[in-house]
């Protein structure tokens, strides 16, 4: 008895995603949520779906949610999740114990598939690009969690998710992952409070970012990355995470990151609305300050997310980015940010 119900609910968990032949060999994958009901503000909820056992090539993200009721929408690989529910709160990953009830993935590695947020369109990857799932790889599913933004009246449900373009067929590069970041606290009342983050690059490959991404919560004005090598910055991407979080091209495309050089990040925010210390956490109220690199690589080996996470600062490193490094110039809807500090001075 118990095992046809572990088989029914496997069953049921992969006619979650939805796939559909194409004319040139591609395939689509939805998985959305099965018309839940958020109970509370920040609750985190997933759903899970099964991928073809073959090795397959994401080339395509396309989201289905809006700001208006999502925070933030994460893709999740694992080779097993952590419920074979239709969908279950996920707020965590691991316990000290091992893997809690509220978990993304079963074990202790989920590995970053993609990122949304703030309505950012669709990414499709260059022509010869795929991000590798199945196989070998340990993806054996693919988890959407959504935090959301508030709780939903009775009744009222969602349905967001990704409809993934995906092949079989194995392209010249992957798609890589790099993340750089912060913990600690932000004080209050700072009209500029840095958050940085070095990181040598700890591969024995060239890479070659194509993306990035910022990401912040509510008190982050301007996020910027760069690689470093023999003292020369080179920017990869700035940008302000009130805007739409998608993944951004490179400011210098064609570049590269080799072994010996050294990537840096720096979070600019703005804590004039705050009266009291907010914490880089989870929830909506907490902080975040996440610079995301997406890059290729001709390496076909099974690629391990690379996060590079420090405690945050205060202006101990100011003096050592560039100038341009916290500045909102040539950013396009920059006046829009520099209009919600402006409110949140005045307020604060």
């Amino acid at each position: 008895m118990l095992l046809c119900l572990i088989v029914s609910l496997i069953d049921r968990l992969a006619f979650a995603a939805t796939s559909l032949e194409s004319k040139d060999n591609n395939y689509f994958l939805s998985i959305r949520m099965p018309n839940v009901t958020p109970q509370r503000v920040d609750e985190l909820i997933c759903t899970a779906a099964k991928l073809d056992p073959r090795e397959s090539y994401i080339v395509r993200f396309t989201p289905h949610a809006s700001k208006a009721s999502a925070h933030h929408m994460m893709l999740y690989g694992c080779r097993s999740p952590a419920s074979f529910s239709p969908s279950w709160i996920c707020n965590q990953n691991q316990t000290p114990s091992g893997p809690s009830h509220d978990a993304v993935c079963l074990e202790d590695t989920k590995h970053i598939v993609f990122a949304w947020a703030l309505d950012a369109p669709e990414k499709a990857l260059p022509e010869g690009v795929g991000l590798r799932v199945s196989g070998d790889t340990g993806i054996n599913y693919l988890v959407v969690q959504l935090h959301y933004a508030k709780a939903f009246p009775p009744g009222v449900t969602d349905n967001s998710g990704y409809t993934l373009e995906m092949t079989n067929s194995r392209p010249p590069q992957q798609v890589g992952y790099l993340v750089l970041g912060n913990w600690g606290v932000i004080p209050p009342q700072k009209y500029e409070f840095y958050l940085d983050s070095f990181c040598e690059f700890p591969l024995n490959d060239t890479v070659y970012p194509i993306a990035y991404r910022t990401h912040s919560h509510n008190l982050g004005v301007v996020t910027s990355g760069y690689r470093i090598r023999a003292g020369l910055w080179v920017e990869i991407g700035r940008n302000s995470p009130q805007l739409p979080q998608a993944f951004y091209k490179v400011s210098n495309p064609g570049m590269n990151i080799r072994p010996g050089d050294v990537l840096a990040s720096r979070c600019v925010m703005n804590s004039v609305s705050r009266d009291k210390d907010t914490i880089i956490g989870p929830r909506n109220h907490d902080e975040m300050c996440n610079f995301y690199i997406m890059y290729t690589t001709y390496q076909q080996r099974n690629l391990e997310d690379i996060m590079c996470f420090q405690k945050s600062n205060s202006d101990t490193s100011r003096d050592v980015f560039p100038p341009d490094s916290g500045s909102l110039d040539g950013i396009p809807g920059a006046d829009k940010v520099k209009k919600k500090f402006r409110t949140a001075a005045s307020l604060g």
